[in-house]
């Protein structure tokens, strides 16, 4: 069944705030044992998350180009912790953690693919990409080189990375100092990319014709291509070719 643009709309909004909650209770399961009502919250918001890929590859009239275009989402359904039995080696331990944490990037693709306009903006997506691989690289390495565990490893590196700098945990060796180093240069360029994209994003958005607005619009539609019907994509050709009508000539 067809959703309405509406019902598509509340859609969108309940997933993706779920899919924020289910990286942050991730998180929370990499860094301590979820205990007492997170763990079965966290279980049934997987559940909603699994039941719904599996409806929408059941949907699908081309599975392969589903699972090409929805990639994160499987990958955000993998179950690995929690699942897996224990490991003897804690360096494989460790590599799962690494694996989870890729999986609350894939859950935040989700909310982040609707905020796409705002991500694309002077190419804001690439600084979160390449600062978030900083911090998780600088959270393993300190966690070898100061021999911290992997989630003080991690919360050291993020708030290093943000120029917070709480001071509950610093490096003491070189090698801990110059991942340091790094990770502070990395999150100035972090926060000053933010502040410029911020501008350029509610600057841009005040100056912005009704045409453009029209063209946001179509843009959001065709986020969502592969689940419109033959009459809706006729109807955004409409839309397209009346407004390409209005333009002034060159």
């Amino acid at each position: 069944m067809k959703l309405g643009k509406l019902q598509h709309n509340i859609y969108d909004i309940v997933m993706s705030a779920l899919a924020v909650f289910a990286a942050v209770m991730l998180l929370f399961d990499c860094t301590k044992n979820l205990s007492g009502w997170e763990r079965p919250v966290s279980l049934a918001v997987y559940a909603i998350f699994a039941a719904d890929l599996i409806v929408r590859i059941i949907a699908a009239d081309d599975k392969k180009k589903f699972f090409r275009i929805n990639f994160w989402d499987v990958v955000a359904v993998l179950p690995i912790h929690g699942v897996l039995p224990p490991l003897p080696d804690p360096k494989l331990d460790t590599l799962l953690s690494v694996l989870d944490l890729i999986r609350i990037v894939a859950f935040l693709s989700r909310p982040l693919r609707k905020a796409q306009r705002f991500y694309n903006t002077n190419g804001f997506k690439y600084v979160v990409f390449a600062t978030f691989m900083t911090v998780i690289t600088g959270g393993v390495l300190i966690h070898y080189a100061e021999g911290m565990e992997f989630g003080d490893g991690i919360w050291w590196a993020f708030v290093t990375a943000t120029t917070v700098g709480y001071g509950d945990i610093s490096p003491n060796t070189l090698y801990g100092r110059l991942i340091a180093m790094v990770l502070m240069l990395v999150g100035i360029g972090l926060i000053g990319s933010l502040t410029s994209t911020l501008t350029s994003f509610f600057l841009t958005k005040q100056n912005k014709k009704p045409a453009d607005a029209v063209l946001d619009a179509v843009r959001s539609e065709l986020d969502r291509f592969d689940e419109l019907s033959a009459a809706e994509v006729e109807q955004l050709c409409g839309v397209l070719t009346a407004l390409k009508s209005k333009r002034p000539k060159q």
